[in-house]
């Protein structure tokens, strides 16, 4: 029976690529943080529109409803 060998990567230690690795880890993370504090601010114009977009949809559900409830009372 041939026994084969299973190759694998040794990483080298060299002191650029392990600040290459800190470096893209903290890229990504800063990245991360600020997309999500970008999207949950109350500064955001996109947030701001969609929620009077929707403040005003649930108004006029509401004007529906009561005006369905008044013809179900007048019946």
């Amino acid at each position: 029976m041939l026994l084969l060998s299973v190759p694998f990567y040794d990483f080298p230690s060299s002191p650029l690529l392990i600040i290459g690795a800190i470096g893209i880890f903290v890229a990504l993370a800063v990245f991360f943080l600020t997309y999500q504090k970008y999207f949950n601010s109350p500064f955001n114009k996109e947030i701001q529109i969609k929620k009077k977009t929707l403040l005003n949809e649930q108004k006029e559900l509401n004007e529906r409803l009561d005006k369905i409830e008044q013809e179900l009372k007048n019946l």
